[in-house]
Order: structure tokens, then sequence, then C-alpha cells
């Protein structure tokens, strides 16, 4: 059976993506899937006569088997599923991977270790009442790839940067004990696929993207057992994502955020992995067990 799908970004992360977004159609060709590059953008999707809808350039399209979404945008991922299409990620891991406070509570029900975290709404928050010492790390909820992480060396710092930021949900924690160094491990179909080790000696966040190193990490036995302890809170599964982590004084791994839409970038400069035949090879096993 040939399979068809959509491959969705929006206009600025696809230009920024144009070498993926190939490499991604070219693997799918030669597994034989029709794979059609959509910008959102150019879709709509709402209600109409009391039944749900989704349309390009305004006109009726239609539904391909699967969407391999590389916007964020859940609730456009959860129209889509509710019209039978199978969306990876899902609408659900994409609700909560989008919302570092929603994925840190999340995790810490389970006990996966992490940094101590405030979850803070901007207008209604007061540094006065910090309970940390400085300096601190800001994050917007929302942001994405080491964008929208701001640090705060004093109240001053962060009086003034809570004026200036875009989100009014944020997260506030404490710097870590490493900063410029993690950990980002990559899985795709529940399974790790491999580690690197992103570093900065010029800055406090080490994303890859933003000017730092790389290099393959092996993960230890321990360390495995916590990422697939991540992995079994997601009963929808995790179809391809990063999954970060900062590291403890003594070493240990300790959680950071989960990267919906997430780039191949070190593994591709580190290893001769092939990511995106891996991924599809992954989606048509899940599409064969769906069928």
């Amino acid at each position: 059976m040939k399979y068809n799908g959509w491959l969705i970004y929006n206009a600025e992360d696809a230009q920024r993506n144009e070498a993926f977004i190939r490499w991604m159609k070219t693997e799918a060709a030669a597994l034989g899937i029709e794979l059609t590059f959509l910008l959102k953008e150019h879709l709509l999707y709402g209600v109409t006569g009391g039944a749900l809808f989704i349309s390009h350039r305004g006109k009726h399209i239609q539904l391909p088997d699967f969407v391999i979404m590389r916007n964020i945008d859940p609730l456009f991922g959860r129209q889509l599923e509710a019209m039978g299409v199978r969306v990876m990620n899902t609408s659900s891991l994409s609700e909560i991977a989008n919302n570092k406070a929603r994925t840190h509570q999340l995790l810490a029900q389970a006990n996966v270790p992490m940094i101590d975290t405030l979850f803070v709404k901007r207008n209604e928050f007061s540094p006065a009442v910090l309970p940390y010492t400085y300096p601190v790390v800001v994050k917007e909820v929302d942001g994405r790839s080491g964008k929208q992480v701001y640090a705060a060396a004093t109240e001053q710092e962060l009086t003034a940067l809570l004026e200036h930021v875009r989100s009014n949900e944020l997260i506030i924690q404490k710097m870590g004990d490493v900063p410029g160094k993690d950990v980002r491990v990559f899985v795709i179909g529940n399974n790790i696929v491999a580690a690197v080790l992103r570093f900065s000696s010029t800055d406090f966040k080490a994303n890859f993207s933003l000017g730092g190193s790389a290099q393959i990490y092996p993960l230890s036995a321990e360390e495995t057992k916590l990422v697939h302890r991540i992995i079994r809170l997601f009963p929808d599964g995790l179809d391809f994502v990063g999954i970060d982590f900062l590291f403890a004084k003594d070493g240990s791994l300790l959680f950071n955020e989960i990267e919906d839409v997430a780039g191949s970038r070190t593994l591709s400069a580190n290893t001769s992995i092939n990511t995106v035949r891996l991924y599809l090879e992954y989606v048509l096993t899940a599409l064969h067990a769906k069928n």
C-alpha cells in the first residue's frame, strides 16, 4: 500500500530548513511515500455547516494518511486527528512539550530529576518574593531552540527583564551547576537513536543552532533508564523528539525540556545516522500497524 502524507512548516521555519525539507522528500520518495510539502499559512481549518473542515488556499483538499507536523499548533493537530489523520508528533505531546511549565509539572510527578522551577505569570509575579539566589534563568514557556531564554544576575535585572519579555507565562529556574553544557537525546518511535553532548564556552546556553559545539555522548545504563522513564509518561508515544538534559554538580542528568520539532544537525555533523530515513521507516511501521 502506498501512503501519502503532508509535511507542514510555517513559512519562516521552512526558509531556515530548506535542506531538511529536501532531504525528507528525497527519502520519502525512496521509500515509496508520496510526501507533499505544505505551508501552514496556506491552510485554514475550523467548523463549517456543523462539521470540521480543512482547506488549502481556500479550496477543499483531500486529507492524507499522515501528517509530519513541523509547525507548532496543537489545535490544528487535534483537528487533523479528529478527522482521522495520524499526526506526528501527536497533538497531546505538542500541547505538553511546547509548554515548559506543563512539561516540568508532568515529569516532576514521576520524580524525574530537574532544576528547581517556578511557574510564573508575569503580571502576577514580583521579583521581591523570588525564593532563589541569583543568578536565575527565565524562560518563556513556549520558547524554542534556546530562544526566549534569559539570565538575570540581580533583582534589578530580573525586574527589567520581566518588563520586556513577550510572553506572560514564564518559568524561572536556578542557574544550572554546569552552564553552557547539556545533552540532547534523540528519540524516534519511543526508541533512543543517539545522544549528543552540546557545549559552549561563551554562553550559558549550549544550543548548536546558537553557535555551540557538539559531540556524540554515550549514555550510561542509568541515564538510559531515565530516558525510558520519561518516554513511558507519554502513552500516545514519542514519534520524533529531542529530550534535553542539564548536568548536576555530581555529573548526573537533570531534565531540561522536550523539543517537539527537533532538528538533527548535531547528529548529521557527528555521525552517519540517517535520521530522516529512520523516522520515515518508523512512520511506515506505525501506519501499517494502524491499518
